[in-house]
């Protein structure tokens, strides 16, 4: 795939090489760029009704009694006989007496009396939850088929990268560009 994209990047294009193999002025470093993505987890709060707490107050009624002491007068008449006193005719008439009795009533007032409190809270209550979630990512395979490559196939598969020798620092001409490239997209999609 490499390889394609690098040959159709220079056809018809002013100032890029056409030919790998020319000489060392005409080689321009060409790059190639490939992004990989990958999806990553962020997770947040937002707040939202949970429900409520609903308070309210009904009226009930009980019969309570209560032992109250009271008093009262009562009235005994006694009819005592008397003898030997005389009695003048002034005092001989119609009369009427009123004598008051007393009684103690009960008097029942009722007063509203606070009795408790009931008091509600919201506290803050810190927890976590754990929340799992599919992510997707991209991975990048690159396939050298080039002849360098295939020789150094096998250092790239043990060591992730090919090793560098000091001859290998000024390769020949012929195999300057197309090593450069490779090298640097296979540095790009490997991070360094």
């Amino acid at each position: 795939m490499a390889r394609d994209q690098k040959r159709g990047a220079g056809r018809g294009e002013p100032g890029r090489e056409e030919d790998l193999h020319g000489s060392r002025e005409d080689l321009r470093e060409e790059e190639l760029r490939v992004q990989r993505t990958e999806e990553e987890l962020a997770a947040g709060t937002r707040e939202r009704e949970a429900g409520q707490v609903r308070v309210s107050k009904h009226v009930r009624t009980d019969r309570e009694q209560l032992r109250v002491p009271k008093r009262h007068e009562e009235v005994s008449v006694e009819r005592v006989p008397v003898e030997g006193r005389e009695v003048s005719e002034a005092d001989i008439g119609e009369a009427e007496i009123f004598v008051p009795v007393t009684e103690e009533e009960v008097v029942v007032e009722k007063r509203p009396e606070v009795k408790e409190e009931i008091r509600i809270r919201k506290d803050v209550v810190h927890e976590e939850e754990v929340v799992e979630e599919d992510v997707r990512r991209e991975e990048v395979d690159v396939e050298d088929t080039t002849e360098r490559g295939r020789r150094e196939e096998g250092q790239t598969a043990r060591s992730g990268q090919p090793e560098r020798r000091p001859e290998e620092e000024h390769p020949g001409r012929e195999e300057a560009g197309k090593e450069n490239f490779i090298e640097k997209a296979k540095r790009k999609l490997q991070g360094r």
